[in-house]
């Protein structure tokens, strides 16, 4: 068995149990009863840990230790016979992978929050939508059934005010109110008539043509 200083550390090893000429089953014994090796009969993982440095195959595992630092093990055997293990403390490196494996679902969790909370902002939008384009067909719809109702009251008025102004003996005065009815007669039809043009309009009746006018 071959070492440094730093192995020692590692596995905080009581003086005296490493020397020169010590076997290397009676370390793996050692850790086995610390429960370094993790669960099973400690004469298992011993000698399933000989037959691996016999066949001289490499591998590479983690051991979380009892004090939950995590060690990389990497078994390397030599050309001229014999084998090499080294162990390196990888135990910062895996709190960093696991916090950006965390980081990583929490942030697709968030993601899919997000998606969700834009789907539905979506779907009641296309709602709210929905609603308002039906109240703006049942505003269209109204205004062309009540223009055309009242329209029709609008023009009998006017002909009969028309008819009032040609009856013969009629004085100057009653002459001039008739002509200011069929006036207000008048105004209140093109109004009417605008409201109309409006709802063709907004019922696509009427599509609008781009060009040049005069001005003044």
């Amino acid at each position: 068995v071959a070492w440094n200083r730093r192995y020692l550390e590692l596995f905080d090893y009581p003086p005296g149990l490493v020397f020169v000429g010590q076997s290397v089953a009676e370390l793996i014994r050692y850790n086995a009863e610390r429960g370094e090796c993790g669960p099973g009969e400690v004469s298992e993982h011993v000698a399933k840990r000989i037959r691996h440095m016999h066949a001289g195959s490499p591998h590479v595992f983690e051991r979380v230790r009892t004090d939950g630092r995590v060690i990389e093990m990497r078994g390397i055997p030599l050309s001229g016979g014999g084998y090499v293990t080294t162990y390196a403390d990888v135990t910062a490196y895996k709190r960093v992978e696991l916090a950006l494996i965390e980081a990583n679902e929490t942030l697709e969790q968030r993601v899919a929050e997000r998606t969700v909370q834009l789907s539905e902002a979506l779907a009641a939008q296309e709602h709210a939508k929905r609603e308002a384009e039906a109240a703006n067909l049942s505003k269209t719809r109204f205004i062309a059934a009540a223009g055309h109702d009242l329209l029709q009251p609008l023009n009998a008025a006017r002909l009969f005010t028309a008819a009032l102004r040609q009856q013969p003996g009629l004085d100057r005065e009653a002459a001039h109110l008739g002509e200011r009815i069929e006036t207000s007669f008048r105004a209140a039809e093109d109004l009417l008539e605008g409201l109309l043009d409006a709802s063709r309009l907004d019922a696509g009746r009427y599509h609008p043509e781009i060009g040049a006018v005069a001005l003044g």
